[in-house]
């Protein structure tokens, strides 16, 4: 094994598994950003720029009265953005309790079903 390592000369070796990276030019609140991602994300993060881009257009709608800057809209999309994934999460442990309360309902009709079927 170290053997074949120490013949083989540096530059021919080829590592597959790190992804290939590329600049992407995105724009969030009108701010361009370039951003280095693995290209098999380049779509995703695209599109990430354009929900958060999203966000900002819908709170700047639903201020009346007063034209926060890039900052504030900022702050209030990722407060925005933690309480979506706080509800995510509270929901995905509800569903969790559910499946376990359902899980445990059917093992005990089971094992009701077994002790009557002997």
């Amino acid at each position: 094994m170290t053997d074949q390592i120490q013949d083989t000369n540096p530059s021919e070796l080829i590592v597959k598994d790190q992804p290939e990276f590329k600049p992407v030019h995105i724009s969030i609140a009108g701010t361009p950003h370039r951003i280095i991602c693995p290209a098999n994300e380049v779509k995703s993060l695209e599109a990430a720029a354009e929900k958060l881009n999203e966000k900002i257009r819908d709170i700047r709608r639903e201020i009346k009265g007063k034209a926060p800057n890039n900052e504030e809209l900022l702050v209030l999309v990722c407060l925005d953005l933690y309480d979506q994934v706080q509800t995510l999460t509270q929901d995905a442990h509800n569903r969790r309790h559910e499946n376990n309360q359902a899980t445990a309902l059917i093992d005990k009709i089971n094992k009701d079903a077994q002790s009557i079927l002997r």
